[in-house]
């Protein structure tokens, strides 16, 4: 593994500048909940070109890659991630005719909101709200609790893991409620096109204000948002409520006295202290209401 990582950096290093290649860095300043080890090898690229000459040079050296955007919805161990860490800051946004948006998959969902609101794009309203990227949004299928980020796509501009880059239809990733094939296959997301509806830039606006008083309602400091999903027909912030958690803490994390499905580091939280906190609160609801908890977020690193 050595061996490979120091060819990786060599190679790494050639392509985009020494400068560009961190070692050890620290993924806690990447991840809204602040916290997370080192990365063995880092390195942000800047478009989708360089994603893809990223990845698969990772590849090429035996390294499987790990992706970052903007750490929302992921818990890294304490340990950090061995191999490398790509931060992508692909974010290119292209809007075409008949309310077509094509954007990378390293673009911020609010920035994108915005953007189309200004060209009387209508329809992405909802994305205002959710923190993240257009990738990691894709790959969950992020979305409110009436629309799903599946319902604009058009077509994903997806890497393979043979290397080989190909648009696929929504149908073939697979969605549904927060997930898709993408969880599990490993392929990288380069960009989406998503289908808007003309609107008026102020009547978008308000729609998005709207969006965004209902967030105003949620906890703030550092957090990954929902922690888990909502269970059928029921809220899993309820269900953990309803077990007495809300102030339960270890160490410097914290579930919500808001909001129960939030875990919020306090100060000085560790990932050890918040994945305790999450299996506290599994065991609780399936304890003592026979419901299994499933986590929205996922877990990164040496465990």
């Amino acid at each position: 593994m050595t061996l490979r990582l120091d060819l990786l950096r060599n190679s790494l290093a050639e392509t985009f500048g020494s400068a560009r290649v961190g070692t050890n860095e620290p993924l806690a300043k990447h991840c809204n909940w602040r916290v997370g080890g080192p990365a063995d090898l880092f390195v942000s690229v800047k478009n989708a070109h360089e994603l893809i000459q990223t990845v698969r040079l990772a590849h090429k050296h035996g390294i499987p890659p790990t992706i970052l955007g903007f750490g929302a919805n992921v818990l890294v161990s304490d340990a950090g991630i061995r191999g490398l860490v790509i931060l992508n800051r692909a974010q290119r946004i292209s809007f075409q005719p008949n309310y077509l948006v094509e954007a990378d998959s390293g673009t911020n969902l609010a920035v994108l909101a915005k953007q189309a609101a200004q060209l009387g794009v209508g329809g992405l309203e909802f994305l205002i709200g959710i923190p993240g990227t257009v990738g990691a949004a894709v790959a969950v299928n992020a979305g409110t609790r009436t629309r799903w980020i599946s319902g604009l796509l058009e077509s994903v501009r997806v890497l393979q893991n043979d290397g080989e880059v190909e648009w696929l239809s929504p149908k073939e990733l697979s969605f549904s409620y927060r997930t898709s094939r993408l969880k599990q296959t490993g392929e990288v997301v380069i960009a989406a096109k998503l289908r808007g509806n003309p609107d008026e830039p102020a009547n978008i606006e308000r729609k998005m204000k709207k969006e965004l008083q209902v967030r105003k309602n949620q906890p703030t400091g550092p957090s990954a948002g929902s922690v888990f999903k909502n269970p059928p027909n029921d809220f899993a912030g309820r269900l953990i409520e309803a077990c007495g958690l809300k102030g339960f803490r270890i160490g410097g994390a914290q579930i919500s006295e808001m909001h129960a499905n939030f875990i919020l580091n306090v100060g000085g939280a560790k990932a050890q202290d918040i994945k305790a906190i999450i299996g506290h609160a599994k065991s609780e609801v399936s304890k003592r209401l026979d419901i299994t908890l499933e986590e929205e977020i996922r877990y990164l690193g040496q465990w």
